[in-house]
């Protein structure tokens, strides 16, 4: 039984629809990343995995029973918020320990002077000391359990924000883009962490986030959503290597999929200046003289200065050490230089190392197309190829 069943979960406010129709099983113990840009709806689903915002129509499921009006507190997960939340006048020990001080919270421990003593005496139960010191331990947070959250680092605070987290040993951890206020350098050595937290606790985590490298670094199943609705679901792989339109082809990668015009012809396809680029993998329910977009990966192109391969002249470059970005545009027109015309037919390749190339100069590319994708120009789904047939045989 899945650990988390959607079916056909619509979430609206007013008249304004966020979530359509969102139908996906995951099963128990994944990391699941709900990936999209901003304003798709991914945390308005997280919210609702929670129970602090209500399900509009269709049904939430965890382990096969419906949650949908359970209390956030019913469904045993655990939040950890993008601001961290943390209670700034609470020493770090106090907040790692403070869900388990609420699961034991009675009415009358609100009366004034008894409060202080009540969380006081409850912080000395050796249950509750030793577990929060377990979690310290595991998050290396024991010499910090003494001071307050303003004290503390941007790391050192979202390793408190998790420690909070793990200390009830929930069912679900729902994470809401937790890295995205910390610098890059942080937000690397955090990713690290939490793979390695996932890998220790083993139980089921939901991670939003718009960044598709924490996505694919992290993540054994994407959800890429936009504008409410999910364009994929599969591995980080199935995303990467098969696209199911142009939208994941061009969210998923950096720099994104090349998505070039080209005319089916026998044997191939027909591409810029009249160049055929020979493919086994064409569409198998199309005919020729069809018009598709082939789909290539940049680190599948090569540049050379002359010799087989489509004119082109190179427009763009990025040096970034062990790798070098070209952009280029196929045909020998001058680039562009002002405005939206500074991407427009811009195609990227992905060169390992350094590449003796400058802006402005003629070159030829070689395309290898053994894996590309092909797409339908007018709804930018992925057109079934011979390959993919082949994929999906039992």
């Amino acid at each position: 039984m899945p650990a988390l069943t959607f079916s056909g979960v619509t979430k609206s406010f007013g008249n304004a629809e966020v979530i359509r129709d969102f139908t996906a099983e995951v099963p128990d113990k994944e990391f699941l990343v709900l990936l999209g840009p901003s304003g798709c709806g991914k945390s308005t689903m997280l919210r609702m995995i929670a129970g602090l915002i209500d399900i509009t129509d269709g049904e939430l499921l965890f382990d096969g029973e419906r949650v949908n009006e359970l209390d956030p507190k019913q469904r045993n997960i655990a939040f950890v918020f993008q601001s961290y939340a943390l209670y700034p006048h609470l020493t770090v020990k106090a907040n790692i320990a403070f869900p388990l001080l609420m699961s034991r919270f009675r009415w009358w421990q609100h009366i004034p002077g008894i409060d202080f003593f009540a969380r006081r005496a409850a912080m000395r139960d050796p249950e509750i000391a030793g577990r929060v010191h377990e979690i310290a331990e595991m998050m290396e947070l024991t010499p910090l359990l003494g001071r307050r959250p303003k004290t503390l680092s941007g790391g050192q605070r979202q390793r408190v924000a998790l420690a909070r987290a793990l200390v009830r040993d929930p069912s679900v951890y729902l994470l809401d883009e937790p890295l995205s206020n910390l610098d890059a350098k942080l937000r690397a050595q955090m990713r690290v962490e939490i793979s390695a937290l996932y890998e220790r606790v083993g139980t089921s985590f939901v991670y939003v986030t718009h960044d598709q490298v924490e996505a694919m670094t992290m993540g054994t199943r994407i959800i890429l959503m936009d504008g409410g609705v999910i364009q994929q679901n599969g591995t980080p792989k199935e995303i990467y290597d098969r696209p199911a339109n142009t939208f994941v082809a061009r969210f998923i990668g950096s720099p994104p999929m090349n998505l070039i015009p080209a005319t089916l012809v026998p044997g191939g396809a027909r591409l810029a200046e009249d160049v055929v680029v020979v493919s086994n993998d064409v569409p198998a329910d199309r005919v020729n003289g069809n018009e598709v977009l082939l789909g290539v990966r940049a680190e599948r192109i090569r540049l050379a200065r002359s010799g087989e391969g489509i004119p082109a002249r190179v427009a763009m470059i990025e040096r970034l050490g062990a790798e070098t970005i070209v952009g280029f545009r196929f045909g020998h027109a001058e680039p562009h230089t002002i405005g939206a015309s500074l991407v427009r037919d811009l195609y990227s390749a992905r060169i390992p190392g350094d590449v003796d190339v400058t802006v402005g100069e003629h070159c030829h590319v070689e395309l290898d197309v053994r894996d590309a994708s092909w797409f339908d120009v007018e709804t930018g789904e992925r057109l079934v190829s011979t390959a993919d047939m082949l994929a999906a045989a039992p």
